[in-house]
């Protein structure tokens, strides 16, 4: 693996730059799908999702992509006095 360094003047945000920089070599097929998410800090579904111009509610941001974290997510339900696990609330998705 390479790594690129670029210095970029202020005016140009560095999560737009490598998302136009996965972009286009996800398009010219010198990147997988993967490769190329990744490149742009984004799931797989969601790079392919924003290349075909669905709206995703996402914004592109700096630092590598948090996994999830279940004990955040206990914390959060503690303080929002959710009373179903996050397991359940897990499992309700896509219902």
């Amino acid at each position: 693996m390479n790594t690129l360094t670029v210095q970029l003047p202020d005016s140009i945000d560095p999560a737009a730059a490598r998302w136009e920089l996965a972009r286009s070599l996800y398009e010219k097929e010198q990147l997988t799908l993967e490769e190329a998410a990744k490149l742009a800090g984004l799931a797989p579904v969601y790079f392919r999702m924003k290349l075909d111009g669905i709206p995703t509610g996402l914004k592109l941001t700096e630092g590598p992509i948090k996994k999830f974290d279940p004990e955040r997510m206990r914390q959060l339900a503690l303080e929002m006095d959710i009373q179903e696990s996050w397991e359940d609330l897990v499992a309700m998705i896509g219902k």
